[in-house]
């Protein structure tokens, strides 16, 4: 089924495709249970069906997205489904979105967006459930094409956003309210809680994490917090998993106990333990890792009410099959993929490990020790190739985390449903507040110490996703031949081994050639000019460690482990081996870049011929006149020239036969050796 969801969001088929398909499938697994002859043919017929099944839900959930917004201005209506964020210059908030006037415009109609409402009073009181109106326009997700963005586009599809909009202050108006959803009730739930910890008095930091990982509210938590947890390992516990609903069922079973050994005692039991964990995943917000564990935990009460084994990878392939067929996105969402990849890994390696440790046969504490450390090695073992893929990082310290922040979650879940508990009470409340504020403070105060060890996460090369599947199918193999002590497993491991390893030596293999990268970037132009990963030059108006430059090139600096460029103000003269900028002029390996950012420019008298023309913001004149003075056969716009500047000059150098190529699109890399431009 996975693989069919994959090759459907490749492909692209019809959904009628896939329903011959699975058709086709069904009549050749209903042949071969008559007909001895074909009786073999049923396994593949059946996986060619699940196949089916992935590619169909597929196509279908995306022929629900597909349709895109007109992208002009039109009368719309907003619901909040989510709990506004106040934010440094906005107010984030998911709304479905509606558009009034349907009948003059074609695409889509209605759909979830994110809501940026300028910073102002009346945007502070909005609450879930809350309706505004708005003439304006939307904005269909795209990515800014930088090498190494983050896929914002990807996630927001995944998440099933369809559109960004923002309003300024006085551009939109209250129109009441709608009655809330199940879901909206749940998150007003949700922000109770928040509110019940805000009125204790915790640390700002201490309240941002109990928020995160209690409730899943990640709103508060600050970056340095998020690096702290991401360097060391320990991101697991900012999000609500496994881990914490197994907590969660284990207090429940504790509070609930099972006091009759009579049948339909333990299923109203096991029934009201199970409809308590699906409220927590709703007042979680649906998270794929919550309602992975979430149906693992309905499953476990299920097979103990008909006493039948819970603990097979059945059990897991039903709450993934479960999970696609109502949402195939997730399939592409890292968190669905670290959290089934981490819990497939231990229930396949830890039986083995668990006997290779004996955890059996010495003291409780042992046992316990062995456990946890068996278990973080084999999860961090198994989601390596995701970590290496999309982080580029490895904690080498995550043993030292896990093995004290898993029991003290452990603690800090208990303590905080004893102070949902005894929030009534005041003194005993705010005597578990103080015990909660106290324990989070010193997990914190940990987690810095460890991450201010010396290689506390190891940086690693850039991979792509082929040699992520290599490197999976090598951990497979290993797990496997570890398991049932298979030589077979051992030696088709070693060649998958080799195998990524030489796929990854070709992809690092090529020649470096000395190139200019002129980024896409509205705050400022921003080009580098590469002469090696050592050695390199940025050209811009801020510097580097600016927050805008962080999210446009520093994640290109990172995957290609450049050194930080010498930086190079666009105002200034700078001159060294091999680069020179004067006059709005770089010279870099026998290439010239004339930058032009006003209208200063036409006082020239003297004819340059360059190899590049870059249009920044505040340009203004005619390409015509421009081409006189410095004749160039490529024109590239900056993303912050104006709009109207950019369509002119694309008119203008089309009448020239002059190529032009606006960065608004995606960034563009110029080699020096050839001229070859590509995105």
């Amino acid at each position: 089924m996975v693989v069919g969801i994959a090759t459907a969001s490749i492909c692209g088929a019809e959904p009628g495709f896939w329903v011959l398909l699975l058709v086709f499938s069904f009549s050749l697994m209903a042949l071969s249970l008559f007909f001895e002859r074909i009786a073999m043919l049923f396994g593949v017929a059946a996986m060619a069906a699940m196949f089916s099944v992935g590619g169909a839900v597929w196509s279908s959930d995306d022929a629900t997205m597909a349709p895109r917004w007109e992208e002009s201005k039109g009368e719309f209506k907003a619901c909040f489904v989510e709990v506004p964020r106040m934010g440094d210059r906005t107010v984030k908030a998911l709304a479905m979105l509606t558009r009034i006037d349907v009948d003059s415009v074609a695409g889509r109609h209605s759909g979830l967006a994110y809501l940026y409402l300028a910073n102002c009073v009346a945007a502070e009181d909005l609450r879930i459930g809350d309706c505004i109106g708005f003439t304006g326009k939307v904005a269909n997700p795209h990515n800014s094409g930088n090498p190494a963005e983050f896929d914002y586009e990807h996630y927001l599809h995944t998440k099933g956003v369809t559109a960004t909009v923002y309003l300024p202050v006085g551009g939109w108006r209250r129109q009441g309210a709608e009655q809330p959803t199940l879901r909206m009730r749940a998150l007003m739930l949700r922000e109770h809680i928040v509110a019940l910890y805000s009125r204790m008095g915790f640390d700002e930091d201490v309240k941002a994490v109990l928020s995160a990982l209690t409730i899943g509210d990640k709103s508060e938590l600050t970056r340095e917090i998020k690096e702290t947890y991401s360097s060391v390992g320990a991101s697991h516990i900012l999000a609500l998993s496994g881990l914490h609903l197994g907590i969660f069922y284990m207090v429940l079973s504790v509070v609930i106990p099972l006091w009759r050994r009579k049948r339909l005692y333990m299923v109203a039991r096991e029934v009201l333990i199970v409809a308590v964990l699906w409220l927590f995943v709703l007042v979680a917000g649906f998270s794929p890792s919550v309602v992975r564990a979430a149906t693992l935990f309905t499953l476990l009460s299920v097979a103990r009410c008909a006493r039948r084994d819970n603990t097979s990878l059945n059990s897991l392939a039903f709450a993934v099959i479960a999970m696609l067929l109502f949402s195939p996105r997730s399939l592409f969402d890292v968190s669905f993929q670290l959290s089934f990849t981490a819990v497939f890994a231990i229930m396949v390696a830890l039986p083995a490990a668990r006997k290779l440790l004996c955890c059996d046969e010495h003291g409780t504490v042992y046992g316990y020790v062995a456990d946890t450390l068996a278990v973080s090695v084999i999860a961090q073992i198994g989601t390596l190739p995701l970590l290496w893929c999309y982080f580029g990082a490895f904690p080498l310290y995550f043993l030292l985390t896990n093995i004290v922040v898993v029991p003290v979650a452990f603690v800090i879940m208990v303590l905080a449903v004893l102070l949902w508990c005894v929030s009534p009470l005041p003194l005993l409340a705010t005597a578990v507040a103080w015990l909660l504020n106290a324990i989070v403070g010193a997990m914190n105060g940990w987690l810095r110490f460890v991450e201010a060890l010396p290689c506390s996460s190891l940086p690693l090369p850039y991979i792509d996703c082929w040699v992520a599947l290599g490197l999976a199918a090598v951990i497979l193999s290993l797990f496997i031949a570890l398991s049932a002590k298979s030589r077979r497993a051992l030696l088709f491991s070693l060649l998958c081994l080799l195998l990524a390893g030489g796929w990854a030596v070709w992809l690092h293999s090529g020649e470096h050639s000395d190139y200019i990268l002129f980024f896409n970037s509205r705050k400022s132009p921003a080009v580098q000019f590469v002469a090696s990963r050592d050695s390199s030059y940025l050209l811009s108006q801020v510097a580097p460690d600016d927050e805008e430059l962080e999210y446009v090139a520093h994640p290109y600096w990172r995957r290609e482990r450049f050194s930080l460029p010498q930086f190079v103000h666009m105002d200034s003269l700078f001159r060294s081996d091999g680069f020179s900028s004067c006059d709005n002029m770089v010279q870099f390996c026998g290439r010239s870049v004339k930058y032009l950012s006003d209208k200063g420019w036409q006082n020239d008298s003297v004819k340059v011929d360059v190899d590049v023309l870059y249009l920044c913001k505040g340009f203004k004149g005619r390409v015509e006149r421009l081409l006189e003075l410095y004749p160039a056969p490529l024109i590239i716009m900056d993303a912050g020239l104006h709009y109207m500047t950019r369509r002119r000059v694309e008119r203008e150098s089309a009448v020239l036969n002059v190529q032009c190529i606006d960065l608004s699109s995606g960034a563009v890399r110029y080699d020096c050796a050839d001229g070859n431009i590509s995105r």
